[in-house]
């Protein structure tokens, strides 16, 4: 596994290839109708992100994610992934305990948080993984009232 910067090209293809449990969760907090829709929006939001992360299998882009800064010093982790996320969540585990989240946390942020959607389980075990824990739930928290579980990893 190697990482890069987001590119519109890399976003887009793991945005065009995501697995159904990540469509179903970003497309419930999105405007988009379609997953045509929603591949345009990731592609517009992350494409140039200045905190987007590719995560390559290969030759191929497998995960799409960025550390978003929506308030002072505190970081909103998003990814999305193909189905060979499974080939590379170890080595990118690491890459984000030992490397992402320290580079972000020695520039002062003091918190690190993330959504996830109700039912999306291997995604609650890798943030769990990555030592953000479960925080909070919201209730119709989605466009269509699904429901949505906050992890976090906080300063102490």
């Amino acid at each position: 596994m190697r990482v890069s910067a987001t590119t519109p090209e890399n976003v887009r293809f793991v945005a065009e290839r995501m697995r159904d449990s990540d469509y179903r969760e970003f497309s419930a907090v999105s405007h988009a109708a379609t997953r045509t829709q929603l591949v345009s929006t990731l592609v517009e939001a992350y494409g140039h992100h200045p905190g987007g992360i590719c995560a390559w299998h290969g030759a191929e882009p497998a995960a799409a994610g960025a550390m978003v800064m929506g308030r002072p010093n505190v970081a909103t982790l998003m990814f999305f992934a193909t189905d060979a996320m499974a080939e590379i969540a170890l080595p990118l585990t690491r890459f984000i305990k030992n490397v992402l989240f320290p580079q972000y946390r020695g520039n002062g942020v003091h918190r690190i948080e993330c959504i996830s959607i109700e039912g999306h389980d291997a995604a609650h075990r890798w943030i769990e993984i990555l030592g953000l824990k479960s925080e909070a739930t919201f209730t119709r928290y989605g466009k269509h009232g699904e429901t949505f579980h906050q992890f976090a990893w906080v300063k102490s």
